[in-house]
């Protein structure tokens, strides 16, 4: 018989996939544009052949936006996202399966190194006191195992054989509690190592950790935000958030795949990426405009889920009579993929159907 740990790891993936759908813009010239944020409003006009531009450097990504809000006010935002963060952000996010796999393994050698130790002692008991002690034997395969073996004469094997079930069975009654101990440690170790990487168990399924995402990207994202702000002068509060929010819908709509070379991303990109290649879908989206909204006001956000989808609540002034109040706050409901161009205050009708129906989720951050 071998003496193991008989725990295994089971991945199962959670890919939130948004079903609303987005414009697409075909970019189209080429310009050249410096690190600051521009912002300007001007009357809307007929010539849209520039709605996204990139220019890449050798330390940077400069881009260029340009949008209607919900008012068919034209605007045009230019910034600049550097290689570094871009890669900071896409290293310290997802995970590859034998990566995960190495950390628990390495975790748990000692706790399975004593449990090996406890059986083997407890073999060694149960072998002394056994009559037909002479044809058992223990080999020692490595320090994390051992092999429990008989030797008999053919004319003895029946009964050998029934003492030899008789030790094995009271080794694996022994081991069990091991194994417990072992799975519950097993399934820590997986959420520490998770969560240094974006992300969490959902049941027992991995999912993005939105508000971690938030947070870790909100620094990543200051400078392009202040500089926007900066130039946001003459917008009201209300204003502010319709720019913004208007500016999140423009991202081309898209679905990020489940893995990139190997790594698990989980559907999901994170919002440098999202700002760089004018791609996300609801749950990408909703991030990135959270992470640029903190920087803002710190108002408490909820990041709302509801089947296949994803929309925000801001705890700010109501912009209609619609919304959800959550632990006293009333939230104004923003959504981030549209479809098409909705302000806030206004929820898509799917998205209304599951709210009245209180068959949502959702996650606080502060």
């Amino acid at each position: 018989m071998k003496i193991h740990d008989l725990s295994s790891v089971i991945l199962c993936l959670l890919v939130f996939v948004s079903l609303c759908a987005a414009i697409y813009f075909p970019h189209q010239g080429h310009r050249t544009v410096d690190s600051q944020i521009m912002l300007q409003s001007a009357s809307r006009t007929d010539n849209k052949s520039v709605r996204f531009n990139s220019v890449e450097s050798e330390f940077d990504y400069q881009l260029k936006y340009e949008w209607e809000d919900f008012n068919r006010n034209n605007f045009s935002v230019s910034f600049s996202l550097s290689k570094n963060d871009l890669k900071e952000a896409e290293d310290e996010f997802g995970y590859y399966p034998d990566e995960l796999q190495r950390y628990v393994d390495r975790n748990l050698i000692p706790l399975r190194r004593e449990m090996i130790i406890h059986l083997k002692k407890i073999t060694q008991k149960l072998i002394k006191k056994s009559k037909y002690s002479e044809y058992f034997s223990i080999a020692e395969d490595d320090s994390n195992s051992f092999n429990l073996r008989l030797t008999a004469p053919p004319s003895m094997q029946s009964q050998i054989r029934a003492e030899f079930k008789r030790i094995t069975s009271e080794i694996a009654r022994q081991q069990r509690p091991y194994d417990k101990k072992i799975e519950r440690e097993s399934k820590v170790q997986k959420n520490d190592f998770l969560h240094k990487k974006g992300l969490r168990y959902i049941g027992d399924k991995i999912g993005v950790n939105y508000g971690l995402l938030v947070k870790i990207n909100q620094e990543r994202v200051k400078p392009v935000f202040q500089n926007l702000l900066k130039e946001s002068n003459g917008l009201n509060f209300q204003q502010f958030l319709s720019f913004l929010l208007s500016y999140i819908q423009e991202i081309r709509y898209g679905i990020p795949p489940l893995q990139e070379n190997g790594k698990y991303i989980m559907g999901f990109w994170v919002p440098p990426k999202v700002l760089i290649n004018n791609f996300g879908d609801c749950d990408s989206k909703g991030v990135t405009f959270s992470s640029l909204w903190i920087n803002f006001k710190k108002y408490p956000i909820l990041l709302i889920r509801i089947p296949n989808h994803l929309f925000i609540g801001l705890a700010v002034p109501s912009f209609s009579e619609g919304g959800v109040t959550i632990n006293g706050l009333r939230y104004t409901l923003c959504e981030v993929t549209g479809p098409g161009k909705l302000p806030p205050g206004m929820i898509t009708p799917y998205s209304q159907l599951y709210l009245e129906g209180r068959n949502y989720s959702y996650e606080l951050i502060r």
